[in-house]
């Protein structure tokens, strides 16, 4: 029997190289200044380049087979990851310039939900701490490679601490309301 985590990660995969080679970023990017409603449905599979496009791949297949690993429920897996797809909207009510493309908010979000099941393995305090301490390295090899860009970078990970929180307050939620 196919693995439904594997195989909503495979979708999101395809849809992700689909769109990237279909359609530019700029058109399905989700930003305040030239809103279009159709963004709200294509951002979370919108990339600026193939590094942007390569990452978040990884890291979906990455968090998508520690969840398998793990017996993470499917249904919480997939409310986590379009929990951090939903939070991005209103993220961008302070950054009314930003523009959000990717799914990294929403790999975030299921990255939470994983963490959430494998607390019997890693305490719960130190896998939050590993999560933010992630999140600031990414932000420092970032700016590291971009001189000028350092305060954009900030405001990413901004976004990924977003979609973190909304997956484990999704998740926590989703388990009290199961019990």
């Amino acid at each position: 029997m196919v693995n439904l985590i594997a195989l909503f990660a495979a979708a999101v995969a395809v849809l992700d190289v689909v769109l990237f080679f279909a359609v530019p970023a700029a058109d399905t990017a989700l930003h305040l200044v030239g809103f279009h409603p159709q963004d709200l449905l294509t951002f979370a599979f919108a990339h600026f380049d193939s590094y942007h496009l390569i990452e978040n791949i990884l890291g979906l297949v990455m968090t998508a087979a520690l969840a398998i690993e793990l017996e993470v429920s499917p249904k919480t897996f997939m409310l986590a990851f379009f929990a951090g797809i939903l939070v991005a909207v209103p993220m961008l009510l302070p950054f009314p310039t930003a523009t959000i493309a990717g799914s990294s908010t929403a790999i975030f979000g299921a990255l939470a939900a994983t963490l959430a099941k494998a607390h019997g393995f890693i305490p719960v305090k130190y896998s939050y701490l590993l999560v933010v301490l992630f999140i600031v390295g990414m932000s420092v090899m970032n700016s590291a490679s971009c001189d000028t860009c350092a305060l954009g970078m900030m405001r990413s990970e901004v976004f990924h601490l977003a979609g973190f929180a909304a997956g484990a307050t999704v998740t926590f939620t989703y388990k009290r309301w199961q019990s």
